[in-house]
């Protein structure tokens, strides 16, 4: 448990603190132990394996954290974090001094500065990188966690790409005065201590948690590693980062030792890479919630993957500028799949890891990570240099270490596909939606609805989520239901209506309608009823008996569509008493969709009602069509009586003479047809004549034959005749079953 939480404007108050730490430590850690060391080492003549060891202590700090989890107890979570990135950038200063020894003709001196400035700095480092797993886990809690991490990675990678920028406008040539370096150094120790300084602003019980530093280190691990899906990752994870520190370093080099960039050009293309980098920050932040951190790995992954084939390819060029591009190309590649493995695999942790085991298995989390780091840089610089030695050009031995590298990547690849997922989607799934332009835009807007401030801004966007259906949105639009507001739940619902309905989606709807009667349990009866969602049957009967019409209404449609022949009874029931219009209409319709004969003698039995509006008998001849299965073919000619009844009944009366073009005699057949049935219904006689033929040519069963005669004879005898659309429908039946050869 948390000795003590942090309270919203707290955790507000810390978020802003921490994204202003970044941008400054971001900037200076790259003046201090980025690229612009290792062209600083290359100026001086160092080997392959001096860079990669140098580049390895940034990897090898996180073994000391061992050392900071014997402190945190004493010191605090917080005050170990904030102390310790202050007090390495006090350490470092004396490598700011290395190009004054260089200068004086003592490179011996200068190297030792480096490497002891260098290993000073990632020691503290790694003492305070104990904090840093419970202090972000504290800071970003909450279901916008991957966002908040994605952009710090953001700020990071900006405020990167400004320094790399201003590296690359001071390392203007191979000329350039070494001086420059310890002055560009000399800034980033300013910059860091403004920004560790500012960490003291931040609540002192951020990160604080009673049993992570209760449970002793060994046992946490030991039960961190009995679950097979964390010891796969950690795995992999070591993999990952064997392959980052085996490549980062080295492209640098590939780009000064094969191409002969010069320092310049070579800072360039780094702040491309950083710009690469705050591209990944930005996709991260639009999927990484939305998708799980597992699809967004091995998508970042197969993104490295292709990044390291621009460094296989290695063509010849002619100008400088064409190298420069292909290069660009190839950084911002390489660095958006490798930050964004790193930056997923940091989200994926805090899915496996449970808040009161950050800290412990944080630990571990960032010993793998160090050791992973170290040893890719360390065998990268041995590998390079071993490759040149033997014999290799320098492009050849480049390509074969980075093919070297491309094989590995699909090792991790594959098994990072085996991992366990947290999200809600299959590494197939979010992939297949993150090359759906329809899924994209459902992904966007549900980030938009995250961060929705006023009422009618969630309206808004909710009605556009309308236009872009698909599972990612559901879970957005689900808790939209959870709304006071009977707007943002309707719209919700409509939006929900588009979408594919699966169980957690069922199941908000039948719990929208036992909890929202005379709201928006219509509307989720309905969307039920469209789903075809048989676990809703029990719910949906209890409906039935509801005070809520319009409910209740909804209730009888979605229970004809689910095909609940017990309900069918208790439907006509209500449609046969009821004085209620709607109840009337969507009974009928009901009624209409079952299509059981024996609902005739209801739907005739309202039809005889002298006071039923017209609108309410228009539905219900409809649903008569319906039950005999002719409602298709009756409703154009319907449609065309409503507007003109003589025009509707000459359309009708032809539909034989079209269905048997060509026939010998049908001209005058239909015509003695037409004579009947125009003239039939002005007496009771005639119209009984007409209908005992009707039901003599129908193809209905017996039984079936004589329940028609019955229902339609009364319908008759209690005043149907005067009816000219009951009329028109009879003579509709008869005409759709005429036999010409009998009229």
């Amino acid at each position: 448990m948390r000795i003590l939480e942090l309270s919203p404007s707290e955790r507000i108050r810390s978020r802003r603190v921490f994204a202003f730490f970044s941008v400054f430590n971001a900037a200076s850690f790259l003046l201090l132990t980025g690229n612009i060391i290792t062209l600083y080492l290359l100026r001086l003549g160092a080997s392959g394996t001096i860079i990669g060891m140098v580049s390895s202590f940034t990897y090898a700090s996180f073994f000391f954290i061992f050392l900071g989890r014997n402190i945190v107890g004493r010191v605090g979570v917080c005050r170990l974090f904030c102390g310790c990135w202050t007090l390495r950038y006090i350490l470092v200063v004396p490598m700011v001094l290395s190009p004054v020894f260089v200068l004086r003709g003592m490179p011996g001196v200068g190297f030792a500065l480096v490497i002891a400035g260098s290993l000073a700095f990632q020691i503290v480092r790694g003492i305070g990188m104990v904090s840093n797993s419970p202090i972000i886990g504290d800071v970003s809690e909450g279901r916008d966690r991957g966002d908040y991490l994605s952009v710090i990675q953001i700020l990071n990678q900006g405020s990167s790409i400004v320094a790399g920028l201003c590296i690359a406008f001071f390392l203007s040539s191979d000329t350039t005065p070494i001086g420059r370096y310890s002055m560009l150094m000399l800034a980033g120790v300013v910059m860091g201590l403004v920004g560790s300084l500012s960490l003291f602003r931040m609540p002192r019980h951020t990160g604080s948690v009673q049993s992570q530093a209760a449970e002793n280190l060994f046992h946490s691990a030991k039960r961190a590693f009995a679950q097979k899906s964390f010891r796969l990752f950690m795995l992999m994870f070591f993999l990952v980062m064997f392959l980052a520190g085996m490549g980062r370093p080295f492209i640098i080099v590939y780009a000064a030792d094969v191409y002969g960039l010069d320092d310049k050009l070579t800072m360039y293309l780094s702040a491309i890479g950083y710009l690469g980098a705050m591209l990944m920050g930005f996709i991260a932040k639009v999927l990484l919630d939305r998708l799980g951190s597992k699809p967004i790995l091995v998508f970042f992954t197969g993104v490295f993957l292709l990044g390291i084939v621009f460094f296989i390819v290695g063509p010849v060029f002619r100008h400088v500028w064409e190298v420069f591009l292909f290069l660009a190309l190839g950084f911002l590649i390489f660095n958006l799949g490798s930050f964004g493995q790193e930056n997923a695999a940091q989200a994926y942790f805090y899915s496996a890891a449970r808040p009161q085991d950050q800290m412990n298995w944080g630990i571990l989390y960032f010993f793998v990570f160090g050791l992973g780091g170290a040893a890719g840089s360390f065998a990268g610089g041995i590998l390079l240099d071993t490759l040149e030695h033997s014999g290799f050009s320098l492009m050849l031995a480049h390509r074969i270490f980075f093919i070297l590298l491309f094989g590995l990547s699909l090792v991790a690849l594959v098994g990072l596909c085996r991992i366990k997922g947290y999200g809600l989607y299959s590494v197939r799934s979010a992939l297949n939606m993150l090359f759906s332009a329809r899924d994209l835009r459902a992904i966007i807007l549900t980030n938009r609805l995250e961060r929705t401030k006023s009422f009618e801004d969630e309206r808004r966007v909710i009605r556009e989520m309308r236009t872009a259906p698909s599972e990612v949105s559901a879970a957005g639009l689900l808790m939209r239901l959870r709304s006071p507001s009977f707007m943002i739940r309707s719209e919700a619902l409509h939006a929900l209506e588009s979408n594919a309905a699966d169980m957690k989606t069922v199941n908000a709807l039948i719990a929208e309608v036992q909890e929202h009667e005379y709201t928006t349990a219509r509307t989720a009866a309905r969307i039920l009823g469209i789903k075809e969602a048989r676990g809703a049957v029990g719910v949906l009967r209890e409906a039935l008996k509801s005070e809520d019409y319009l409910l209740c209404a909804e209730s009888m449609v979605a229970l004809a569509r689910l095909r609940d022949k017990h309900s069918i009874r208790r439907i006509e029931l209500i449609t046969k008493v009821t004085a209620n219009p709607l109840l009337i209409i969507f009974g009928a319709e009901a009624l209409r969709i079952y299509g059981d004969m024996d609902s005739l003698g209801v739907l005739m039995e309202i039809l005889e009602r002298h006071n039923l509006a017209r609108d309410i008998q228009n539905e219900v001849i409809l649903s008569v069509a319906g039950v005999l299965g002719m409602d298709e073919w009756f409703y154009p000619f319907f449609c065309a009586y409503g507007e003109d009844s003589r025009v509707g009944l000459l359309n009708l009366l032809d539909a034989p003479l079209r269905r048997r073009k060509g026939a010998a005699g049908v001209a005058d057949e239909i015509s003695a047809l037409r004579g009947s049935l125009q003239s039939a219904w002005k007496d009771g006689e005639a119209a009984r004549l007409i209908i005992e033929k009707m039901i003599a040519l129908t193809p209905f069963p017996p039984g079936k034959a004589d329940f028609l005669r019955r229902v339609f004879l009364q319908t008759i005898e209690n005043g149907g005749k005067d009816r000219p659309e009951l009329r028109f429908l009879l003579t509709a039946v008869c005409v759709r079953y005429e036999s010409l050869e009998d009229t």
